[in-house]
């Protein structure tokens, strides 16, 4: 898509994100301020899949497995191999350089917010015939991210 890996992308972002989202927090409550942000969040997800699905070549499976070293760029993620079919894609990611970034910001639920919440808004627009799980975030203090991407039906 550009020449910047996504993890550049996402800290250049964060350059008035963060400091807007913390007056719009001060100003109008934790709550109200994440509701906003959540919303925007989702807007852009689904904008970024419908934008990723032409862009990136494959289908089904094969094709989610294609996007991945665009989020893996520049060594922002430690990526453990689970399946590999052309049913299921599914990792594990053991080190994450997202959640480091929003960690030693002191924002990890805001860095959860804008990374990991695009991820489920980005599939619906990106393929109709794959579906995403995951149940452990490490933004979200687990012990690593459980990506489970499967061939509907």
């Amino acid at each position: 898509m550009t020449d910047v890996s996504y993890l550049d992308r996402v800290k250049i972002q964060c350059e008035i994100l963060l400091p807007f989202f913390q007056r719009v927090r001060a100003e109008l409550g934790a709550e109200r301020a994440a509701a906003l942000l959540r919303d925007a969040v989702r807007e852009y997800g689904l904008a970024m899949g419908a934008t990723m699905k032409d862009a990136i070549p494959g289908k089904d499976v094969a094709q989610v497995k294609a996007m991945m070293p665009m989020f893996a760029a520049g060594n922002a993620l430690d990526v453990e191999p689970v399946a590999d079919t052309p049913a299921e894609f599914s990792v594990n990611v053991r080190g994450c350089r997202y959640a480091d970034y929003f960690k030693e910001l002191g924002e990890r639920e805001f860095g959860a917010m804008i990374t990991c919440e695009a991820d489920h808004p980005m599939m619906e627009t990106f393929t109709s015939t794959v579906s995403m799980g995951r149940t452990s975030t490490i933004m979200s203090g687990g012990s690593h991210c459980d990506f489970r991407w499967r061939l509907k039906g």
